[in-house]
């Protein structure tokens, strides 16, 4: 099956899409783009090939030809693009996190429900092959019964940064700092291996490095549903910033990754052939992450996509969908409703 995309957002997240577009997958093709900046749309129409340019993504959606939208847009914008795209009977596919907020990702979700179009959220490291052979290990009981877990994402990133575009570090329009806009891959890859969340119990708050409404520092614990207890820890105030991580740990072993990569292996029996070849991969260089937003392969967008395409022609929800990015984004808005409430909070 071939569909035909629109894409709205034309900066670092609209390049992942057009990237992974242009090898085709599944047959998909891109045939629409739009930015507010007439300019922008057309030098990236120009770049890939893309026969369509809009500066109102009202008029993208209302134009024929189009079966799905891409949406490399501000959080904020997910949800009524979302609304209107299934209105119009296109298939969505968001960029993460999928709303600012559970109530708006409840509304999307019933949107595309009511429409019998699918909506899928990028979360693509959920394709990395050490995060499949991780979530394996600790599915498959090979660390024995998981016991804790460790989440950390100590990143930096200047007030240049926030400062390049209107819409960061606003609640209205990002839905959040660190926590939603870094960490939510890795969070995301936590959620996804251990299960439902029971509660979180978390504070947040903006150190002196920045000035923005949003925070730049979250420390949070997570007891999931399962009894696992896990620690999260994001930050865009880490002057001499880490590379992000991922440890879980078990009654018979620990697995673990460090960026990208699979780093930790300590099961029962140790690493067959093929799991110590991922041990030893160099890591594939995707842009610099810790101290900007260069993530820059579109490898990974290309796999979901190639999941998104066939659940459609399958008429089955892709790996990635609505529900799943609710999940993870309930337990995130849980983390900031905690810290303000004082209280320990049960995701909604």
């Amino acid at each position: 099956m071939s569909l035909r995309f629109g894409l709205v957002g034309t900066g670092g997240a609209g390049h992942l899409f057009a990237g992974a577009l242009a090898m085709r997958p599944g047959g998909a093709r891109l045939v629409a783009v739009c930015s507010r900046n007439r300019e922008n749309a057309a030098g990236f129409a120009r770049e890939y090939g893309v026969p369509q340019v809009f500066t109102d993504w009202r008029d993208l959606l209302e134009a024929p030809g189009i079966d799905a939208v891409c949406l490399a847009t501000p959080t904020g914008d997910h949800a009524p693009m979302t609304v209107a795209a299934a209105a119009r009977g296109l298939h969505v596919l968001t960029e993460k996190p999928i709303a600012t907020s559970v109530a708006d990702a409840d509304r999307m979700i019933a949107a595309c429900d009511e429409a019998g179009v699918t909506l899928g959220v990028i979360f693509m490291y959920r394709f990395m092959e050490g995060a499949l052979r991780m979530r394996e290990a600790v599915t498959g009981g090979l660390i024995g019964q998981p016991l804790v877990a460790e989440c950390r994402d100590l990143c930096f990133r200047s007030q240049a940064y926030y400062n390049s575009a209107e819409w960061r570090g606003k609640w209205a329009s990002e839905g959040g700092g660190s926590l939603v806009t870094q960490t939510s891959h890795i969070l995301d890859l936590m959620v996804w291996m251990l299960g439902d969340v029971e509660s979180v119990a978390g504070f947040y708050t903006t150190t002196a490095l920045h000035r923005i409404e949003v925070e730049d520092l979250t420390l949070g614990v997570v007891r999931f549903r399962n009894g696992v207890l896990a620690t999260v820890a994001s930050s865009t105030a880490t002057v001499n910033p880490e590379p992000r991580s991922l440890v879980i740990r078990g009654t018979e072993g620990t697995v673990g990754m460090v960026d990208d990569d699979l780093a930790r292996w300590d099961v029962p029996g140790g690493p067959t052939r093929e799991i110590q070849e991922l041990l030893e991969a160099g890591s594939v260089d995707r842009g610099d992450t810790l101290t900007s937003s260069g993530y820059a392969d579109p490898t990974l967008h290309f796999q979901q996509m190639e999941d998104f395409v066939a659940a459609v022609a399958e008429g089955r929800p892709p790996l990635v969908d609505g529900w799943e990015g609710r999940r993870t984004m309930a337990v995130m808005e849980a983390l900031y409703e905690s810290s303000r409430r004082g209280e320990v909070i049960r995701p909604g």
